[in-house]
């Protein structure tokens, strides 16, 4: 992971208001493992807060971190209105700099793909290892890579909708390419465009395609002692056709 993903303060604001109320789907299934977990809990890759603000609004006793200033700043603005007080700090997943364990660590909607290399993944997961008790669990989802996806919409611009920052309304769009066919990566462009069509604020990052076997063999590699998969947040086996892949490893 050469390069950080990051986002300018446009885009992180626009990517927070596209996805506070979104479809996203994992919303329940983090929260419920976090409310029945036996001990503190960390979002890695945490955001704007999606998720680790409800944590805090239920009692839970939960820490977070995100590489993003401008992701932290929208929630910590937001813990501020909502009178509640975080515990998060400026770290990526490969040296999380945490001063307490864990029973349950968490790093949700896709974050792991933004670890591009072997080195980088593994070091990504020997320290969430670090940050756990013994006994504890990491939980992590992926998308599962989909060919018809790949052939249908990539290259093309796909608009997101529209939304007002600082009184101005605005229209993002965002668009994947294929990165490096070898490595199996990809790049995906972000755009936020005025009423007249001029592009306002761009981010580009380059992310992974993570089939379950690389993930698997990933895990083998990996000081956890057991995992396993499943094909969705409902729990059920991974199978053909599935959008998504859950994992948990056990320490």
């Amino acid at each position: 992971m050469n390069d950080v993903n990051r986002f300018s303060d446009e885009l992180a604001a626009f990517y927070d208001a596209s996805h506070e109320y979104g479809g996203v789907g994992d919303k329940s299934f983090y929260l419920d493992a976090a409310m029945g977990a036996d001990g503190p809990v960390l979002e890695g890759a945490c955001g704007a807060g999606r998720l680790y603000l409800e944590l805090l609004r239920r009692g839970v006793d939960a820490d977070g971190f995100d590489i993003s200033p401008a992701m932290l700043d929208i929630l910590r603005e937001k813990a501020t209105v909502e009178d509640v007080e975080p515990t998060v700090w400026e770290a990526d997943l490969r040296s999380i700099g945490a001063d307490r364990t864990y029973s349950l660590a968490m790093v949700p909607y896709n974050s792991f793909c933004n670890l591009r290399g072997v080195n980088d993944q593994l070091a990504a997961l020997e320290a969430l290892y670090g940050v756990l008790d013994s006994g504890g669990r990491l939980l992590f989802d992926v998308y599962v890579p989909r060919y018809d996806t790949i052939a249908e919409s990539f290259g093309e611009w796909q608009e997101v909708r529209e939304v007002d920052y600082e009184g101005t309304q605005l229209r993002g769009r965002s668009r994947a390419t294929i990165a490096d066919q070898v490595k199996q990566t990809y790049r995906t462009e972000q755009e936020l465009v005025d009423s007249d069509g001029k592009v306002l604020s761009r981010d580009e990052f380059v992310l992974s395609h993570l089939p379950p076997q690389q993930i698997e063999l990933l895990a083998r590699h990996s000081p956890f002692d057991r995992w396993s998969v499943s094909g969705g947040f409902d729990g059920e086996p991974l199978a053909d056709g599935d959008s998504v892949q859950v994992w948990e490893l056990v320490k």
